[in-house]
């Protein structure tokens, strides 16, 4: 049986709902487990072990980036970076330190190239695709982070670049069952495979890896 993981999930202060009330909600709907992670300016510490911890860095440039990652890091189990700005998206594809680039696509272009894929390659970094775009924009910008992501997964698969895909959700009315996931994920051109590990495998290793360290 898959043991299925959102590893985007933002809760109070930052999302409307408590860790405990994503955690029942995510459980009904099929999950293992879920990763609480909070925008760097909203960052707080809770206390359900159960749980994955973690951060999603927020900076303005690569200064900003590199001590933030440096400040957060043994204070979480996953560390990730707000992506979209390309450099920060190359700074971030650059550290061992941080564990997923999510959302590379946000900024104006598709946000990866080869360069950056073959740096996330041999740091380990993984990309994070949202999936919420789906029912919370309008078709025009739908179609442009769809086209984005399309590309973005296709060089990932170039360059064997890790990735999962998370609901980004801010209220567990936004959180999708794998399911429904992975449905959308087709939209991808990801196959059943590819989709199961990207809610399964891959961010159970990312968390397994940090662990262990």
């Amino acid at each position: 049986m898959r043991r299925y993981v959102d590893l985007g999930i933002h809760a109070f202060p930052e999302g409307a709902d408590t860790p405990k009330r994503f955690e029942l909600v995510a459980s009904k709907l099929g999950f293992h487990n879920i990763g609480i992670v909070y925008h760097s300016p909203y960052w707080t510490q809770f206390s359900d072990p159960r749980l994955i911890s973690g951060v999603e860095v927020v900076a303005e440039g690569v200064s900003e980036l590199r001590k933030k990652i440096a400040s957060y890091r043994h204070a979480v189990t996953i560390l990730s970076v707000h992506g979209g700005n390309e450099k920060i998206n190359r700074s971030a594809c650059g550290d061992d330190r941080v564990d997923v680039l999510m959302h590379p696509e946000s900024g104006r272009h598709s946000g990866l190239n080869q360069v950056t894929a073959k740096l996330a390659k041999k740091t380990g970094v993984a990309m994070g695709f949202n999936l919420d775009y789906f029912w919370k924009t309008k078709e025009s910008e739908k179609a442009r982070l769809l086209a984005f992501q399309r590309k973005n997964i296709a060089l990932c698969k170039k360059f064997g670049v890790g990735f999962i895909i998370t609901s980004d959700a801010y209220s567990h009315y936004d959180l999708r069952a794998p399911k429904e996931l992975k449905a959308l994920a087709r939209l991808l051109f990801l196959k059943p495979n590819e989709s199961d590990a990207a809610l399964s495998s891959t961010p159970l290793q990312i968390v397994e890896r940090r662990c262990q360290m």
